[in-house]
């Protein structure tokens, strides 16, 4: 490990003298990720992807983005890839698509890979595809993904704010941006304001920004669709642009309806940006669905929401398409008591301190604090296993279980970091300053 580090400070150093070296710049995200550095690996690749589209570096993001558990990303990003696929490529696409629970594509996949080099054969991968009861089938040897965007149910969440914990100044926008349109439409058009709109959520991932989507829609009663990027994405020319209008005419045949788009970027990325002319066009169409000529989209929201959103499509952010973009901060002090009571709630524990604990875990995500009190959990039925008596979770516990799990937010607010201090002309990251100035 010692010697990686030091051959990545080499090529870090190399490249400020060089920087458009594209190969020295592709080595160097290599070493990042083999080191577990995704984030800066991620961003070299995509520099790379702005100046050229090469295949095999398309591969290498997809992978970095699997890796990362963004399976969707990693899916999107193979769509860049034009021309012929490799056995690799078709390997990577198996594993994605078996992370995404489609067993049958995963089979397929697999069984064409292995046509093209036989070397690739993987005995748990097969075992793991067994289990799920599948068998492969003959199919076209390029990367398609062909479901209706009409098989996505409307729901009408139950979840409210109540459930969700903190983020009480970002409730406070969302109300005043979403929910009270949709709740005084006509107050609200007496004053020139519509409703519907977009609005975007960035932050570090497990900061809730699913769970708030949700929620949002319980507040205004309103329908909601989430909308699935591979349901979206298909290998036909023109397809993908049918699916995505589709599903707006679906959710305006049932408006009130909330759009969310998870990893926005995967579907609405810069144009700017090496994308596949395939890829660029569902982003214009993207564009067209939410302010376009003949787009009726009174009492229609969309919520999008993203890790990174740098790679965001500018023309995606200006006012009638998303107008308000938002931080979602991991929680505050008082945020993470409440948070820590809704995840110790029903469970048995003793008197805990949960401003004590909660003070331990700052910069945690909601998903992080919950991994501590599954940790927690984990160590008092490992006690009752032994005990044969049922032992309740302690503060101790909770705050043993802080020191093994490490907060997930601190790669990405060093590589926010950046971006609010270089990039921010516009001032659209100011919020992330003001949170790691506090």
């Amino acid at each position: 490990m010692q010697d990686l580090q030091k051959n990545i400070t080499a090529v870090l150093e190399a490249l400020k003298y060089s920087p458009e070296n594209l190969p020295l710049k592709k080595h160097a995200a290599q070493l990042l990720i083999q080191a577990g550095r995704h984030e800066e690996g991620i961003l070299h690749l995509e520099e790379i992807l702005e100046k050229e589209s090469d295949p095999d570096t398309v591969c290498l993001l997809a992978q970095a983005w699997y890796d990362q558990g963004q399976f969707r990303k990693a899916q999107a990003c193979l769509q860049r890839i034009t021309g012929e696929t490799t056995a690799q490529m078709l390997m990577l696409a198996a594993k994605i698509a078996l992370a995404l629970e489609d067993p049958q594509e995963a089979a397929d996949r697999y069984e064409e890979a292995l046509e093209r080099d036989p070397s690739l054969e993987d005995r748990e991968f097969r075992e793991e595809l067994q289990q799920q009861g599948v068998k492969a089938k003959a199919r076209m040897k390029v990367l398609e993904f062909q479901k209706d965007p009409s098989d996505h149910d409307l729901e009408r969440p139950t979840l409210t704010f109540q459930d969700v914990g903190g983020l009480e100044q970002l409730k406070e926008n969302i109300r005043m941006n979403i929910i009270y349109p949709f709740q005084n439409p006509d107050l609200f058009r007496s004053y020139g304001k519509k409703t519907g709109g977009g609005i975007l959520l960035y932050g570090p991932p497990g900061c809730g920004k699913t769970f708030i989507a949700r929620a949002t829609a319980g507040e205004c009663n309103a329908h909601f669709v989430s909308l699935d990027i591979h349901q979206i994405l298909d290998f036909y020319i023109g397809q993908s642009e049918k699916n995505l209008h589709e599903l707006f005419e679906t959710a305006r045949r049932h408006a009130p309806t909330i759009i969310f788009i998870d990893e926005l970027d995967a579907i609405g990325g810069s144009r700017q940006k090496g994308q596949s002319p395939h890829t660029r066009a569902l982003t214009n169409q993207l564009l067209n669905e939410m302010d376009g000529i003949h787009s009726d989209n009174r009492d229609i929201l969309v919520l999008g929401a993203t890790n990174t959103p740098w790679f965001v499509d500018s023309a995606l952010r200006r006012p009638g398409r998303f107008d308000r973009v938002l931080f979602v901060a991991p929680p505050d002090l008082e945020a993470r008591v409440e948070i820590l009571h809704i995840h110790l709630k029903e469970k048995p524990v003793e008197e805990i301190d949960y401003v004590k604990v909660a003070k331990k875990t700052d910069r945690f995500s909601g998903a992080d604090l919950r991994a501590v009190v599954d940790t927690a959990a984990d160590m008092a039925i490992r006690e009752a296993m032994k005990t044969g008596q049922k032992r309740p979770i302690t503060t101790s516990m909770l705050i043993q279980a802080v020191k093994e799990v490490k907060p997930s937010t601190l790669e990405w607010l060093s590589t926010a970091k950046n971006y609010a201090t270089y990039s921010n002309e516009a001032g659209t990251y100011d919020e992330i300053l003001k949170y790691l100035n506090k």
